[in-house]
């Protein structure tokens, strides 16, 4: 049986080759970008792919458990049916790209940037979201629960029907007239209040 390592992957990418069901576990290294494949119906164990540039690949089906994926370049990327848990995704670049069902849970998304992107059916679960950009992005049944979103930026974004009323929101960036339909707890909207430069006594 072929080993599946960092190798086999530079490998298939070198060749144009995509890459489908396999399961890679306790794997480490960074992964070329020579070419654009598609991984579909992969699963990554216990990994670390830290600082790879995977601009323009393509996840379908595909499952991402305590990887480290930490500063990689997903930029123009697809992600269809990608669950994330127990990932590190410490500053990743995830610049227009596109997401289709996919879930992030107990994940850290710190300092990422997912600016210009389409969130399709996206939730967000018990993470760690701070300083993160959604800026310019379409959001189509975008869900966070029980998650830190201090800092992070919602500029240009409608925000109608996004639930952050169990999070932490506080400094969030948003702009004042996309916040119509925002749900949030009775607290949250006290801090909001401030943006709009209403005096609450």
């Amino acid at each position: 049986m072929e080993n599946l390592d960092i190798n086999f992957i530079n490998d298939n990418i070198k060749n144009e080759e995509d890459i489908k069901n396999c399961t890679f576990d306790s794997i480490h290294g960074i992964i070329d970008n020579s070419n654009e494949i598609e991984f579909k119906n992969c699963t990554f164990l216990k990994s670390s792919f830290v600082m790879s540039n995977l601009d323009s690949f393509s996840f379908t089906n595909c499952v991402f458990e305590n990887t480290d994926l930490s500063n990689c370049k997903f930029d123009n990327s697809s992600f269809v049916k990608v669950k994330f848990k127990n990932c590190k995704l410490l500053g990743c670049s995830l610049l227009e790209s596109s997401f289709l069902s996919c879930s992030f849970e107990n994940c850290i998304l710190d300092y990422a940037n997912f600016n210009g992107s389409s969130l399709k059916d996206f939730s967000i679960i018990e993470s760690s979201v701070r300083n993160t950009n959604f800026d310019d992005c379409k959001l189509s049944r975008f869900s966070v629960k029980d998650s830190s979103m201090i800092l992070s930026s919602f500029i240009n974004v409608n925000l109608n029907n996004i639930d952050f009323s169990s999070d932490d929101i506080s400094g969030i960036v948003v702009d004042q007239n996309k916040l119509t339909g925002l749900i949030v707890s009775t607290e949250q909207a006290l801090d909001l209040s401030k943006l709009l430069g209403i005096v609450i006594k």
